[in-house]
């Protein structure tokens, strides 16, 4: 049986072509972390904060 070793989210790649769906750790605190696609390669910064949704 399986067992959880630390909390992780699920993101689902936005590229076109991609669109996989991959886990990543979810870090204590306020900590961003970059993750990488495995399919495509592509970079993303998690957890995306409210100031940089605005930004964008």
């Amino acid at each position: 049986m399986a067992r959880l070793i630390r909390p992780t989210w699920a993101i689902r790649c936005v590229q076109s072509g991609c669109k996989t769906l991959f886990e990543v750790a979810k870090l204590d605190g306020d900590k961003q972390q970059e993750v990488v696609c495995p399919n495509c390669g592509e970079h993303y910064v998690y957890p995306i904060r409210e100031e940089d949704e605005k930004d964008a």
